[in-house]
């Protein structure tokens, strides 16, 4: 019976993990965590498919993304988005991008007197300097 032992380490955790071939050619697995002072934190026993492996890998690793992913903090609300910026999200109006173009063209245009003429974020403002035709990059703030 053929058998593979790995130990990895990592912020005061070591995990030990044991595969090992069944008779019927099942995978026969062990994992076994234990933190800083050798008492147990997690274990894992069980047996999987040898053809399955790489589906099973995959499957863990999505499912490992998609709950750090939940556990991350949301980002702002759009009521706080728009406490910050009061127009964020709404819709560019054809007016709005007239002036937007006028005013990114005018000599001293910078990208923080259109965020407070508009009531837009940087990166709003950013994104539709080229759509309205301003492809040269404006400063920040005033000279």
């Amino acid at each position: 019976m053929s058998r593979l032992q790995l130990q990895m380490s990592n912020d005061e955790r070591t995990y030990d993990l044991t595969i090992s071939a069944g008779e019927n050619g099942d995978l026969l697995v062990e994992l076994t965590g234990v933190d800083g002072h050798g008492e147990l934190i997690g274990e894992l026993k069980g047996s999987l498919p040898a053809a399955d492996l790489k589906l099973i890998t995959r499957m863990l690793t999505t499912g490992a993304v998609t709950l750090k992913k939940a556990a991350a903090p949301a980002g702002p609300t759009l009521e706080e988005r728009r406490a910050q910026h009061r127009n964020s999200h709404q819709p560019w109006t054809e007016q709005d991008d007239q002036r937007l173009r006028e005013l990114a063209v005018a000599p001293g245009a910078n990208i923080r007197d259109l965020m407070e003429a508009f009531g837009r974020s940087r990166s709003a403002i950013k994104a539709r300097l080229p759509r309205v035709g301003v492809h040269e990059e404006l400063p920040t703030r005033r000279p």
